[in-house]
């Protein structure tokens, strides 16, 4: 049930309706300032319930709600009323390029990926910022036992989740990158931004195909950048057998299909991620201090 002050909960998401924000098919009106995550799907999203307790940590008088949208509304997110009291927001699947594409202003990040996952609204302008490179990387070097970085890395996925990916493996000066994805066209897509940021060559881009992974000879991080529900598995080897072996899946709770890793492989979800990242989005809307360990423990059932 919605808590006494209307607050949504997990779950629960804003739409646009014909005369402006809907909650649950009713008309809803902000009582101030609201931040939120834009995406489709939105419903199991935990950065609510993750930026919420940091704002009542901080004491900030403002809510935070997640929000579905079409990539066909946001220019009537940006330019109508009901924008008005939306003083910033992050964005996931599948909107990260399209709302990258509508912002005003881009920081060296986001302009490096070409995609957007959290935004500042100032005087109506969108102000574009990526932080998932930054968690992404975060995240692999603290799992990766060896002084060296991984010999090899392959990224499952083409969107906007996997360039932040490919932007993490290349800071980390991976030397043997592939990415791999279903469809022709996001292939080229992500070839065509590869031109201006891959020069020497190390990122290899093809199809994904089921059953073709072997048994890796070398140190490997695989990245799943794929939809929720689907299965990981068919896409890695039996086994890491004698190389160490990590995969690092974006997606976290009902997005996780219900699989097995292969023997040997060290796995993590996508909450580490979404911890880094919302702290950084958090830091560059509020300043510091971030509330690390509250959010942390709202993301562990806290």
């Amino acid at each position: 049930a919605r808590p006494p002050n209307g607050r949504p909960v997990v779950g629960d998401y804003l739409e646009l309706g014909a005369e402006g924000w809907l909650l649950d098919g009713e008309t809803w009106h902000p009582s101030g300032t609201i931040y939120g995550v834009l995406g489709n799907p939105v419903s199991h999203s935990l950065s609510p319930a993750m930026h919420n307790a940091a704002l009542v940590e901080r004491e900030i008088d403002a809510e935070y709600l997640a929000i579905r949208l079409e990539a066909g509304q946001l220019r009537r997110l940006k330019e109508g009323e009901v924008s008005n009291r939306l003083a910033g927001f992050n964005v996931t699947a599948p909107l990260k390029e399209a709302v990258a594409a509508l912002c005003d202003g881009r920081t060296d990040q986001a302009r490096d990926t070409g995609v957007v996952n959290t935004v500042r609204v100032e005087d109506g302008k969108w102000l574009g910022h990526n932080t998932d490179s930054g968690g992404i990387l975060t995240v692999l070097t603290g799992a990766w036992t060896k002084e060296e970085p991984p010999a090899r890395a392959v990224v499952l996925g083409a969107g906007g989740s996997a360039r932040a990916a490919v932007d993490a493996l290349l800071r980390w000066d991976v030397p043997r990158l592939e990415v791999r994805n279903r469809s022709a066209a996001g292939r080229d897509k992500i070839k065509s931004w590869l031109k201006g940021r891959d020069p020497s060559g190390r990122v290899e881009v093809r199809p994904l195909a089921a059953g073709e992974e072997e048994t890796p000879t070398v140190g490997t991080v695989w990245i799943c950048c794929l939809a929720g529900g689907v299965a990981t598995r068919p896409f890695l080897p039996v086994a890491a057998a004698d190389h160490p072996a990590v995969l690092l899946d974006l997606r976290y709770g009902d997005q996780l299909p219900p699989e097995e890793a292969p023997l040997g492989f060290q796995v993590l979800d996508g909450l580490p991620v979404l911890l880094l990242q919302g702290g950084l989005s958090f830091a560059w809307w509020f300043g510091p201090p971030v509330p690390w360990e509250r959010m942390k423990e709202v993301l562990a059932g806290g």
